[in-house]
């Protein structure tokens, strides 16, 4: 079979391994068949023109004259055992995510309030809700097998109801419906009305729980970064795999698939053929190749109801932190607010963290998701970054207008990604995908931090699911080459993973935090009396008239 390369030298090579994709998870996929059978011989194919898929890392002017920063992935926390490991074989550093200072909320209404706490300022009823319903998730997920997520005797039922049907008959407060729609927001860029509980269970799941899921708080997701950037995992493992090895601005077209080799064609009229293949990119991405034999109408079924969320990612680089000085963290959850911009319902931002880097340049880091990120996309750059800014003003003040250099990166407009940060499901297509995301077609295996069991949509499930399919060529290819931990990893996908690692973590939080939810629990059955009773009663009331039960 002919590969025609870049120089256009006709060369006459076949391959035992073809990886289509060359983000964390297709590369860390080449990378971990390379390790232990150096002999494989390995193709590589990207679309883009650069290494990272959905992470990807910029520079821009800052306070030093200029530093590094993600516009994409960037997140890491000590509950992510497979990125972890992945860093430390790599030579990577982390630092922790700044969270010292105060707290903005805006939920439920227009006010801003600040707190210290991981409690947000809500009022005591709102409280209720909100820990009622986190609480209600938590137990739902736990009931979940993340392998068979359908097999729960409710799968049917949640799968063909959205997180907004679930939350608008389970809460009672706005606020607590919009705590729960901006933790959405943050984790899958869309909106409640959207996605499928069911799905939604299976993604707390395999985060170890909605506290871990979305804090920056010890052990959580959200609790570390990468010194120098997140896309350097994907530059270190292409250098490891061997450049030469991996072919950039060439995307996959076609795969013909037989009962001994798979031909793969890319969009130049190239055509190369492997023993096996890995694809290891979203679920929209694939349904841009032309298969055939076709794939299984499993697949086809779940993919036709997984888009990639919406989300634009802005960061603002500055001279001195202004908002630290004033003892803010630089985090903010917002629903919006209200705006000046008639063509949009609210304001741009949705979730906000301080970005100083770890040579400690200040910068500012927000999100447009979902909705908000499709209505601000329509306006003129200098109007959405003009909406940005008074946003944050309403939090920080004036000096979020002094600032050295301002990017946004809107995933939508990005090649071969069509989105971000991960896919999600849409209802009614649960019973497919428990059936096959992960189930390799013939000789085409599925990587991707979508099919992971482990932190779904991080890095975290891209390293995963890349040695997963790793794992799964080899015991095809040369099983020999495979250790004892290999095969009980094939054998055991779970064994020791992150997710059970985050349900350990999540119930060491719990213990270490029984005082504070004490002291909360005798504060409302304390300290303030009537209302506590007007509220209970109001939720009586409620629950009676829509014939609920808690």
């Amino acid at each position: 079979m002919i590969l025609i390369d870049f120089s256009g030298i006709m060369t006459d090579t076949e391959y035992d391994v073809i990886v289509v994709g060359a983000g964390i998870s297709g590369l860390n996929a080449a990378y971990s068949i390379k390790k232990r059978d150096p002999t494989t011989k390995i193709l590589v194919l990207e679309g883009k023109e650069r290494v990272g898929g959905r992470t990807q890392t910029v520079q821009l002017v800052s306070s030093s004259g200029t530093d590094y920063w993600d516009v994409g992935g960037q997140w890491v926390g000590r509950s992510q055992k497979d990125i972890i490991k992945l860093l430390n074989e790599l030579g990577l550093e982390t630092y922790p995510q700044y969270i010292t200072g105060k707290k903005c909320q805006q939920l439920g209404e227009t006010r801003i309030r600040t707190y210290n706490s991981n409690i947000p300022k809500l009022s005591w009823l709102a409280l209720l809700d909100l820990h009622w319903s986190i609480t209600k998730l938590d137990k739902y997920a736990r009931q979940l097998s993340i392998e068979d997520p359908f097999s729960h005797p409710c799968a049917k039922e949640w799968d063909a109801i959205t997180v907004s049907d679930y939350l608008n008959k389970n809460l009672y407060t706005q606020a607590a419906l919009e705590a729960n729609a901006a933790a959405l927001h943050s984790v899958l860029g869309c909106e409640t009305n959207q996605v499928s509980f069911l799905y939604y269970l299976l993604y707390i799941s395999m985060a170890g729980g909605v506290t871990n899921l979305v804090e920056a708080t010890e052990n959580a997701a959200q609790e570390w970064k990468i010194k120098g950037g997140a896309q350097q995992i994907s530059e270190i493992l292409a250098d490891r795999i061997g450049r030469d090895a991996l072919f950039l601005d060439s995307p996959v077209v076609g795969i013909q698939q037989t009962e001994t080799s798979v031909t793969v064609t890319t969009d130049k009229g190239w055509q190369t053929k492997a023993s096996y293949v890995i694809l290891a990119m979203p679920p929209k991405a694939i349904e841009r190749i032309q298969i055939n034999p076709r794939l299984s109408a499993d697949r086809v079924d779940f993919m036709k109801r997984m888009p990639m969320g919406n989300m634009v990612k802005v960061i603002i680089t500055y001279d001195k932190a202004f908002w630290r000085t004033h003892n803010f963290s630089g985090e903010i959850v917002t629903d919006g607010g209200e705006t000046s911009v008639p063509e949009c319902s609210k304001g741009p931002l949705c979730i906000t963290y301080d970005a100083t880097s770890h040579n400690g340049c200040p910068a500012l880091v927000a999100f447009m998701a979902g909705e908000q990120a499709v209505e601000w996309t329509k306006q003129p750059a200098i109007v959405r970054q003009q909406g940005v800014l008074d946003h944050f003003a309403a939090f920080f003040g004036s000096d979020v207008h002094n600032f050295l250099d301002y990017i946004e990166k809107d995933w939508n407009l990005e090649p071969f990604s069509f989105g971000a940060p991960v896919s999600y499901l849409a209802p009614g297509g649960m019973e497919s995908f428990a059936k096959s995301i992960r189930r390799p077609e013939g000789r085409i295996h599925f990587a991707g931090t979508e099919t992971a069991t482990s932190f779904s949509g991080y890095m975290n499930g891209a390293v995963q699911a890349g040695e997963r399919t790793a794992l799964e060529v080899l015991l095809r290819l040369q099983p020999s080459s495979l250790s004892e931990v290999d095969m009980k990893e094939l054998k055991d996908p779970r064994k020791l993973t992150a997710a059970n690692v985050g349900n350990k973590v999540l119930s060491l939080k719990r213990n270490k935090r029984k005082k504070e939810y004490s002291g909360l629990a005798l504060i409302l059955s304390l300290g303030i009396g009537l209302g506590l009773i007007t509220g209970t009663v109001f939720l009586v009331d409620r629950l009676i008239s829509n014939g609920n039960s808690l």
